[in-house]
């Protein structure tokens, strides 16, 4: 029984230990890009790179920036919540079996957050007649995620006493951006733009892992028994670099074509985890600490963003019509620590991946309503799992002692993230240009976001991939000032 006992224990340390170091799983965390920007731009879906004149576009299509003929300075406040679930969903009092396990989630929230979400700022000249050279800067959050995910478990090991687990993970990833533009409007007949785009990242995980017979589930150990009992804390910070550049053409005043590509943003990061043990194989440990860290660097994928806007109406009444596709050639990233490539990470996790953008705007006198939608494919292939022994870092080290030990961490599991749908809807209040030609705004949106994700744990029994439903809600508040 005994036996039994140890098995499982030496296969979830095995299972832990493969699931450590830096991993494609890491780096993709910083290229998961939200919906964000400013209130316009959200509720029209991010369909704007050929409408253009909204500072948000500034990454995705430089070009876009070259449409302002007025100055502009603008800023954003945020308030968002999260929850997450697994689909079909399984609680404790409704627990789902598969495989030999029956297994559930408490289906957790985050509490509401109030964040500062963008500034930006346009400048707008006449060089001469209908030219215009405008010069652009902006502070976005490209990603700001705070959510929990727990998974709880139960099997029979090999002698047919129950087995407990429990896995939790608080995620918290923010990303921001800062870019600067420059672009030309060649008579309102064709634009240009270039950005420059500095981006800092940091992301935090902190969870716990246990497995245990609880009491009276096994004679040996009437009054149960932890095998296993860890802390862990993840954080990797570190900053990045990036270029764009675009184009838009207005065959006819009310249609633009626009197309930008994107160079890869080349991460530079620090990760640091430690993982502190209370229990290992049934004995205690008192919290022992087992800590490491690396740099590595992060090349992400070379994206291209094609866009059509379309407008029509009159003076009082008018319409905007906006479709954008993004390809992001994500089986061209790459890792590396030092200057050695991590040949087994990245690429061959990653495939290439699309975004589809569409949104409506419907302007009457001063007021605006609009609505949007947004679909992204996922950039992970289908079974993919971190392969760690393409590396020092990864594999093995000369402990104090001199001899060969195993480095590893605890991640307990893998989430894989999947496919997202943005719904957004949004309102907006126009000024009418006072005698200078000064007039604010002011936008509001609201978008409802649901990523799928695979979270595999796979110790003693037979595999189980769990879906989750990472589901978003976000109110968005824009202030504006066009001169």
């Amino acid at each position: 029984m005994k036996t039994a006992k140890y098995t499982i224990t030496a296969i979830a340390l095995s299972i832990c230990t493969l699931i450590g170091a830096q991993t494609s799983f890491d780096a993709a965390k910083l290229y998961e890009e939200e919906l964000n920007g400013t209130a316009r731009y959200i509720g029209m879906g991010g369909a704007m790179s050929a409408l253009g004149s909204d500072p948000s576009v500034i990454s995705h299509n430089p070009a876009g920036i070259g449409t302002y003929r007025k100055s502009d300075i603008n800023l954003s406040l945020s308030s968002f919540g999260t929850s997450v679930s697994t689909d079909p969903s399984a609680t404790a009092s409704k627990p789902i079996f598969n495989n030999g396990r029956s297994y559930y989630s408490r289906n957790t929230k985050s509490d509401v957050n109030v964040a500062f979400d963008n500034f930006s700022a346009i400048f707008s000249g006449s060089e001469s007649g209908d030219n215009y050279f405008n010069f652009g800067m902006s502070y976005r959050k490209l990603q700001n995620i705070d959510r929990n995910l727990d998974y709880i478990d139960s099997f029979d090991d090999a002698d047919g006493y129950e087995v407990w687990r429990e896995y939790k993970d608080h995620q918290r990833n923010k990303v921001n951006s800062f870019d600067f533009n420059i672009s030309y409007n060649l008579s309102d007949k064709v634009y240009f733009g270039y950005t420059f785009g500095i981006l800092s990242a940091v992301t935090n995980s902190e969870g716990y892992f246990y497995d245990y017979y609880a009491p009276g589930n096994h004679p040996d150990f009437p009054n149960g028994l932890d095998y296993t009992c860890v802390d862990k804390m993840n954080r990797s910070d570190g900053a990045g670099w990036n270029m764009a550049f675009g184009t838009i053409i207005r065959p006819v005043q009310a249609l633009r074509l626009g197309a930008a590509i994107k160079t890869p943003t080349y991460f530079h990061e620090r990760l640091e985890y430690s993982d502190y043990l209370y229990a290992v194989m049934g004995e205690g440990k008192d919290g022992d600490k087992f800590n490491n860290d690396v740099e590595y660097k992060y090349s992400s994928p070379w994206s291209i963003d094609l866009s059509a806007g379309l407008t029509f109406g009159g003076s009082v009444v008018n319409v905007a019509l906006g479709a954008e596709y993004e390809k992001h050639f994500a089986s061209r990233s790459s890792l590396s620590i030092g200057n050695t490539k991590m040949v087994n990470q990245g690429a061959v996790d990653y495939k290439d991946f699309s975004v589809l953008k569409t949104g409506f705007e419907l302007n009457v006198s001063n007021f605006s309503i609009r609505s949007g939608f947004g679909y992204k494919e996922s950039m992970f292939n289908d079974g993919s799992y971190p392969y760690l022994y393409d590396s020092d870092f990864n594999g093995w080290k000369n402990d104090s002692s001199g001899n060969l030990a195993e480095v590893g961490r605890t991640d307990f599991q893998i989430d894989r993230p999947g496919k997202t749908r943005y719904v957004t809807f949004g309102l907006g209040y126009c000024s009418t240009p006072d005698r200078d030609g000064t007039q604010f705004y002011i936008d509001l949106a609201y978008v409802n976001g649901l990523k799928g994700s695979i979270v595999n744990v796979n110790e003693y029994a037979e595999d189980v991939d769990v879906k989750y439903n990472y589901k978003s809600d976000k109110i968005q508040l824009t202030f504006g000032w066009n001169f």
